[in-house]
């Protein structure tokens, strides 16, 4: 039988949407925060859903890229994963179009287009990705060295 994971998340809201307040925690019990509409739209050192989604996508990108470096024989020191989830306004609505995700690195023995060659062919490999096929994922070069 094959390997099925479940993972868990709870989020509770009370109010409104524009003067109600939520908090969510992971199932893990790792994180327990704060999150609310002004989180969303201002810079309110709250949580939100899209900072979360980043920081998935980041996370799973950054495994996901050491695993394909490894497993080509090239173990990495260091990666780092910063994403930038750009929501709009639509009529009606608000949209997730793109998620940038600046990629830095540090892998002995692997020139910088490489890296980012590797970097590119793990865009849409991780499960995270895949979940958000429907959104826009784009690289962006960050810092790199070889050691």
């Amino acid at each position: 039988m094959a390997l099925q994971i479940v993972r868990r998340a709870t989020a509770k809201w009370s109010g409104s949407d524009s003067a109600g307040t939520g908090s969510i925690s992971l199932g893990s019990g790792a994180f327990t925060g704060p999150y609310s509409l002004k989180s969303r739209i201002d810079d309110v050192p709250q949580s939100n859903p899209e900072e979360l989604i980043g920081a998935a996508l980041a996370g799973c990108f950054a495994m996901a890229l050491s695993s394909e470096l490894a497993g080509a024989g090239h173990e990495p020191t260091s990666l780092e994963v910063n994403a930038k989830v750009k929501m709009v306004e639509e009529p009606g609505r608000f949209s997730i179009t793109l998620i940038q995700l600046e990629v830095n690195g540090v892998v002995p023995g692997l020139d910088e287009e490489e890296f980012f060659g590797f970097a590119d062919a793990t865009k849409s490999a991780c499960p995270v990705s895949r979940a958000l096929a429907g959104t826009s994922i784009e690289l962006q070069r960050g810092s790199y060295s070889n050691g």
